[in-house]
């Protein structure tokens, strides 16, 4: 046999695998299974694959604590833990990250790379586990069904405060903004209509304020995630562990993540059936998203021209808008933001498909929608970053035009009305049959004044 090459075996009977490798028989099996080309591994995702060790650290201490395990294997284990996140061995977990079977690979994975270090670690060879078995010790009184979707909280709760400090920043650049500009008038329009005189400070504060709610409202739907079903095993009956494990597991999880907040879900067998608590992060990340493509669309109204459009406001200029009409700059990044928040909607679409399609007694879906709210996550947070940086920061109110804009009959009209009622200024509007001008006109022959 080729000296690169083991031999391992489990239910199917012999596979070859590389002998570097960490994992084992059953990662190399989801390996041959479920090619990856282009496309993330599970490792790519570097916050699942921590969730995925905290857990087996954590579960490894109330084995050995309470004697269901050997303390020569359970050190050696919760030793390995650190090994795999100190090393940043991710490149061990090389499964593609939409495998099937309800997370059963990526259980293993782990599993198997835990059970070949700790075995090395107490002397033995990498792919015998005659020490440290992946079932028997690394995956002791857990199922892929309990470890699979607490490993997914774990990984979006981790991986928010990405999106949180770029919402931050962007709601305060509103805020700033709109403390600079809250003495410059512009015309606010309704059905892109005109409408009455307000000020940049007026609509930016709009903005800060979407920012900072749906801010808000995400992260009370990520903190929701400290919910979790570890202890649960396979369907939420809590007679497949024992009571001392059920009692620890998630105090375990706490002391190993420094995270307080984890708490062991009410009903078991619910948590095992429903994803709707993914579902819900995916949805306020789709109407963060979708508020984000009405402001990103507003600028671009407000910079559209240079002669023909609204013009009130320039855009940073930071590229060429086109390859055959010189002088063209385009929004190119509201249209970044934009395209990313159709993206996220996208996600959001399969994250729904994915709890639709739960059947009876589990959801085994999960990959669909923690994949998709990660990856939205980090669409989100760029976007915006690029956004917040190379738009709102340094776009310019353009008076010549606004001003002109703002100085609108219909805010005028508005004004006489509270003054003369609506009445009167009505019939003096169907006179001049929408000519502006010959309404001026008829208002100063009239002697409607402020």
């Amino acid at each position: 046999m080729n000296n690169d090459l083991r031999i391992e075996t489990d239910l199917l009977g012999d596979i070859k695998l590389l002998s570097k490798a960490l994992y084992g028989a059953q990662t190399q099996r989801a390996i041959l299974n479920f090619p990856v080309t282009s496309e993330k591994t599970i490792g790519d995702y570097t916050c699942l694959i921590y969730g995925l060790i905290k857990i087996k650290q954590a579960s490894a201490r109330v084995n050995g604590d309470n004697g269901f395990m050997p303390i020569n294997i359970t050190k050696a284990i919760i030793e390995a833990s650190e090994t795999v996140l100190q090393g940043h061995l991710f490149n061990q977990f090389p499964i593609h990250f939409l495998h099937g079977g309800g997370g059963t690979s990526a259980n293993m994975n782990a599993n198997e790379v835990l059970a070949n270090l700790s075995e090395e670690i107490l002397g033995g060879k990498r792919g015998q586990y005659k020490q440290v078995h992946p079932n028997d010790h690394v995956n002791l009184h857990q199922s892929t069904n309990d470890v699979y979707p607490t490993a997914c909280h774990i990984a979006i709760i981790r991986k928010w405060p990405q999106l949180r400090d770029s919402l931050q920043r962007l709601s305060q650049t509103f805020t700033e903004r709109a403390e600079e500009l809250k003495q410059q008038p512009r015309i606010a329009r309704t059905c892109l209509q005109d409408a009455v005189e307000i000020t940049f400070g007026d609509l930016l504060s709009g903005y800060a304020a979407f920012v900072i709610r749906a801010g808000k409202r995400t992260e009370t739907a990520v903190n929701n995630l400290h919910t979790i079903n570890l202890g649960g095993t396979i369907v939420g009956r809590k007679m497949d562990v024992p009571e001392t494990y059920l009692k620890n597991i998630v105090p375990a999880l706490i002391e190993v993540t420094g995270d307080t907040e984890y708490r062991q879900a009410d009903n078991l067998f619910d948590a095992a059936q429903n994803s709707d608590d993914l579902a819900a992060v995916s949805s306020q990340l789709n109407l963060l998203a979708r508020g984000l493509v009405k402001i990103a669309k507003d600028f671009r109204f407000m910079g559209s021209g240079p002669e023909t459009g609204l013009g009130e406001i320039r855009l940073p200029a930071v590229q060429p808008g086109s390859s055959i009409m010189p002088g063209k700059i385009n929004p190119v990044i509201p249209e970044f933001l934009i395209q990313i928040c159709f993206q996220v909607t996208g996600n959001c679409m399969a994250s729904g498909q994915a709890l639709a399609h739960g059947e009876l007694d589990l959801n085994i879906w999960e990959s669909s929608m923690v994949f998709n709210i990660l990856e939205s996550i980090d669409l989100l947070s760029k976007g915006i970053q690029v956004f917040e940086e190379k738009c709102v920061h340094g776009f310019k109110v353009a008076e010549d035009k606004n001003n002109k804009n703002a100085d609108s009959i219909i805010p005028l009209l508005t004004k006489l009305m509270q003054k003369y009622g609506y009445s009167k200024i009505s019939s003096v509007c169907k006179k001049a049959a929408d000519d502006p001008v010959e309404l001026r006109r008829l208002l100063r022959k009239y002697e409607f004044i402020l």
